[in-house]
């Protein structure tokens, strides 16, 4: 491996509180390794009051994953050192909570120094938050790649924590390194805290399944339900009573209007003895599901052999590292059919693997990287899975079998990815064998009709759902109020089902004639519908969608919203190119932000600028003005398609990507976010890691390093 650049210094949106260093590998050459990570993230200078806002991820291919702030204080109820999945990748419980440290020096001629590191949140009488420990006071730096590591020093003295999760397995290694006894024995005490529950719940004390442990010298196993999970420590004993901390504080939460107090469980703690003549010393704690000890993995070399395969297939000359890493925390196993399969999570914390975002982010994530054997199983296991020609909205979150199916577009995604992965994989025999039967289930469950209301109107265009129900990626609904009702007719649907037809027929029509030309025919139709019913003639942009009421009126939805930009970004579009153009225009002009499109322009009388609050005010905002960084995919695709990718569309379509660019390089610790505020400065909210938000990026360096 070749070395990498000298770290180069950037501030983040919060420079006076913190700054943000990157250790980019050169254009070209794969990273090494740096503090067992090839891209460091580092923050040297720390105000509490902001700095927990800087979020970290960490996966291990499986769906679990790591997660919390820079301070490593945890502030939501998803920030842990180890979220498991008891049924890859989902069925998640929270195995370990934090730890909290503690140093006990014997001076011998004095009283004792204890020095405490970790720290809990809890709230006071005046609904102010109170931190305690204090151990934030004495960290000096933080550091995220491919693992998480915290340097704290009091005096000589120095701790470093760093955490692995252990790659394909459910389980995580915490290694500790101090130095500096300056020749004073000490003990340390490590305390894990523990919940043992579903991961998006809490845990309450009075209400919760009993905790039992079953206690050794060197390690101790949990259980609570039907969760049991080990700690084991490579020195020193396991001792201690059971005891528990109550009322830690979330404030995110809080901030959401959900609950926002938990419990948590302490099984005793480990004691390890320090010589003070030793200049450091290294213990390692490793927890894991199940009652076995799991041993200790005190690196990221499985990984790190795996990224280096991807960064060889891809040769990202222009491609950042970060992209490529963040590319790859999302594609996890999913066992299906009794086969170790491959699919793609939707976003981290919460989402699991959701058919739409699968395929909007398949083409960025496994295309655009050359991960094509992956690429096939993903598809596989949606193929799999379709039924009434309709690919899975999203598998369940506690069963790995079960699968939910209230979506029209998914489908359409599921075609559009399997056409491009044969195009660019020219992998005729999967596509001969299982994926045309499913594009072609697909497309003729859509002409006939099948659930949701989704079906072929007499015009060509294909109409879909209620005022009841949410079929699009414009799905906000609660408490039976939908925020963005879009039943019917809506643009971007059948701007797909346009490409879908004309896309299969071109791959058909040598070995198929007669189905090639009755998809093109109905393409014909479709087009010439949609002109029609969509074309906005005198704002010169397209209307969002038409619905038809229950006397037979038909709707026109005149909002300006970005699903137009779709049109100019399919390589089959419903419109000509000078229509294109006007939507590239018109969308740039009223939608565009340095973080992605606006879902609505700022002079609308719906428009949200802020996303906060409890949960209907934040649904209400989710698309009605909130920025979407996905969505600037789709529109530096049409700047570049509409340019014809000459040399002013090629600038302008990288200068729209390279505020987000910066971000994973920076702020973003390495991953971009599901969603930002619609007003300056636009402030990260939502998942702190969207697989779309990832993939649009790698997409469109993608086409304009292949043109």
């Amino acid at each position: 491996m070749n070395s990498p650049e000298t770290a180069v210094e950037g501030k983040s949106n919060h420079d006076t509180e913190g700054q943000v260093s990157k250790a980019n590998g050169k254009a070209g050459q794969t990273p090494v390794a740096t503090n067992n990570s090839w891209i460091t993230h580092r923050i040297d200078q720390f105000n509490i009051d902001r700095l927990t806002d800087h979020e970290w991820l960490l996966t291990n291919g499986t769906g679990a994953y790591a997660m919390g702030t820079a301070t490593a204080i945890n502030t939501q109820r998803y920030h842990g050192l180890l979220v498991a999945a008891t049924q890859p990748p989902v069925g998640r419980i929270m195995a370990l909570n934090q730890v909290l440290e503690r140093l006990s020096i014997s001076s011998g001629s004095t009283s004792d120094q204890s020095i405490d590191w970790g720290t809990c949140v809890f709230q006071g009488d005046l609904g102010d938050q109170l931190f305690t420990p204090e151990g934030y006071k004495q960290l000096v730096q933080f550091e995220k790649g491919l693992s998480a590591a915290w340097t704290y020093r009091n005096g000589s003295i120095e701790m470093v924590r760093h955490l692995f999760l252990h790659w394909k397995q459910q389980a995580a290694t915490i290694q500790y390194r101090l130095r500096g006894l300056e020749g004073q024995d000490a003990t340390l005490h490590v305390q894990p805290m523990m919940t043992l529950r579903d991961f998006h719940g809490l845990l309450h004390r009075n209400h919760a399944n009993p905790f039992a442990c079953k206690k050794t010298d060197e390690h101790v196993t949990v259980t609570s339900g039907d969760h049991q999970v080990t700690l084991a420590c490579n020195r020193g004993n396991f001792v201690g009573e059971k005891t528990w901390w109550s009322n830690l504080h979330y404030p995110v939460d809080s901030h959401r209007g959900q609950e926002d107090h938990e419990d948590c469980f302490v099984p005793g703690q480990f004691e390890i003895q320090l010589d003070g003549g030793i200049d450091e010393h290294e213990i390692m704690l490793t927890v894991g599901l199940g009652e076995t000890p799991i041993p200790p993995e005190p690196h990221v070399k499985t990984r790190s052999c795996h990224l280096t395969k991807i960064f060889d297939q891809t040769n990202p000359n222009d491609t950042p590292p970060a992209l490529l890493i963040a590319a790859d925390d999302f594609v996890v196993d999913r066992t299906f059919n009794d086969r170790v399969q491959s699919t793609i999570m939707a976003g981290y914390p919460w989402f699991s693997d959701w058919g739409r975002d699968t395929f909007i982010a398949l083409p960025g994530l496994l295309l655009a990287t050359k991960r094509f054997n992956e690429a096939a199983a993903t598809l596989s296991v949606f193929a799999d899975a379709i039924r009434d020609g309709l690919v899975p909205n999203r598998f369940d979150d506690y069963n790995s079998r079960a699968a939910h199916y209230n979506t029209v577009d998914a489908s359409l995604w599921f075609v559009y990815a399997a056409i491009e992965y044969v195009t660019q994989s020219q992998d005729r025999d999967a596509w001969n064998n299982w994926l045309r039967p499913a594009v072609t289930q697909v497309i003729e469950a859509y002409i006939k009709g099948t659930q949701f209301d989704i079906a072929m109107s007499g015009d060509g265009l294909i109409t879909a759902g209620t005022s009841h129900t949410q079929l699009t990626w414009m799905d906000a609904a609660c408490e039976d109020k939908v925020f963005t009702p879009r039943c019917g007719k809506a643009v971007e649907i059948n701007a797909l089902w346009h490409h879908t037809l004309l896309a299969t027929a071109e791959l058909i029509e040598d070995d198929d004639a007669r189905t090639a030309d009755h998809y093109k025919r109905l393409a014909g139709r479709t087009r010439r519908a949609f002109l029609k019913l969509f074309w906005n003639n005198s704002d010169e942009h397209l209307h969002d969608h038409v619905w038809v009421d229950l006397e037979g009126n038909e709707h026109v939805d005149t909002t300006f919203r970005p699903n137009q930009i779709f049109t100019a970004m399919l390589p089959y579009s419903p419109i000509p190119r000078t229509k294109q153009n006007k939507v590239v225009q018109a969308v740039g002009k009223r939608l565009l932000t340095p973080y992605g499109l606006r879902t609505l322009p700022t002079d609308d009388t719906n428009y949200h600028g802020s996303y906060s609050g409890p949960q209907p005010e934040r649904d209400e905002a989710y698309h009605q003005g909130t920025v979407w960084p996905w969505l600037i995919g789709p529109y530096a695709e049409a700047v570049l398609r509409v340019g014809q990718f000459k040399p002013d569309s090629i600038a302008a379509a990288k200068s729209a990507i390279q505020p987000l660019i910066d971000f994973v390089n920076g702020e973003g610790l390495g991953q971009l976010h599901e969603i930002h505020e619609g007003d300056p400065p636009h402030r990260p909210v939502g998942c702190i890691a969207q697989a779309w938000s990832v993939a649009a990026i790698l997409r469109v360096l993608q086409l304009i390093r292949d043109h």
